[in-house]
């Protein structure tokens, strides 16, 4: 249905989408919810557009199925896109322009929704060895210092680097093998000069998963990966709310998500499964490993 949809969009809607992208390749962060409030006017009129293909195929022989009628239902399915569009819309245009905020507006960048999506993905490496105890007491020690640095209680930092990664078993790497050592899936900004790698990844649209290409930042470190996260929460201004709520794990977890961490959105009730879950604390009382900051 999508690819149908993408298909019938007429070329002045694609003039359309290339005005749009250029707005926001130009910056104007002020102009991006009127941009994504257009895209998604474009998306709901080629949306009906294809409703209104097969109901041709259907019914062709219905007085409405004329070329007039068809020109003047257009015009009308347009109008009905607009309307919509300008209120409270389908939810896609509020998402989109937190999405356009995340990656033009922010040099803090925004991480991926969860490394489950993108396990067998190229420039992901898979280590089929390493158990979720080899996970937890080899991160464990930075884990406890970057999360004294804001308050956090360590384990939900473990939890979180278990989610994007798989417990380890797929982080990110170059074409030569060598780990991005980037347990929190942390992007790469346009304006970044950062090591980076490709990687193909999933987003969330209107809560509905795609594929995209994005570049992941590379550390020389597992502790310079944990530095820029804790420098990532610090820094940035949108994560503030997060930031406040750190002494509890629900709240910073439920306010990381709101404020785009993530495009998925179970990202927050899928950490603090990890972190309430048997699998981690069971493997911090395996390694006797102490939860004080």
């Amino acid at each position: 249905m999508i690819g149908m949809t993408i298909q019938s969009i007429a070329t002045s809607d694609f003039q359309g989408l290339n005005e749009l992208k250029t707005q926001a390749k130009n910056n104007a962060k002020e102009a991006l919810p009127e941009v994504a409030k257009q895209f998604e006017g474009i998306f709901l009129q080629s949306m009906l557009k294809s409703m209104r293909m097969g109901q041709h195929f259907l019914d062709e022989s219905s007085p409405f199925s004329g070329k007039n009628e068809a020109t003047f239902q257009e015009m009308l399915d347009a109008q009905y896109a607009s309307t919509i569009a300008e209120s409270k819309g389908i939810g896609l245009a509020a998402l989109l322009a937190k999405q356009l905020e995340n990656s033009v507006g922010d040099k803090a960048n925004n991480p991926v929704n969860s490394s489950n999506e993108v396990n067998n993905t190229k420039g992901i490496n898979s280590e089929k060895s390493l158990s979720v105890d080899d996970f937890v007491k080899s991160i464990w020690p930075t884990a406890k210092q970057a999360a004294s640095l804001i308050g956090l209680d360590p384990k939900l930092l473990v939890a979180q680097a278990a989610l994007e990664t798989g417990w380890g078993k797929f982080v990110t790497r170059d074409a030569d093998g060598s780990s991005s050592n980037n347990l929190f899936n942390i992007k790469t900004g346009s304006n970044s000069k950062a090591d980076s790698i490709q990687v193909k990844t999933t987003e969330y649209i209107a809560d509905t998963p795609i594929k995209i290409n994005a570049s992941f930042r590379k550390y020389p470190s597992i502790e310079h990966g944990f530095h820029d996260y804790v420098s990532l929460i610090r820094g940035s201004e949108r994560y503030q709310m997060a930031l406040a709520n750190a002494a509890n794990p629900e709240l910073y977890v439920s306010e990381l998500n709101k404020a785009g961490y993530a495009t998925d959105p179970n990202y927050s009730n899928k950490i603090l499964s990890i972190y309430h879950g048997d699998e981690l604390n069971q493997a911090i009382q395996r390694c006797e490993l102490s939860e004080q900051t």
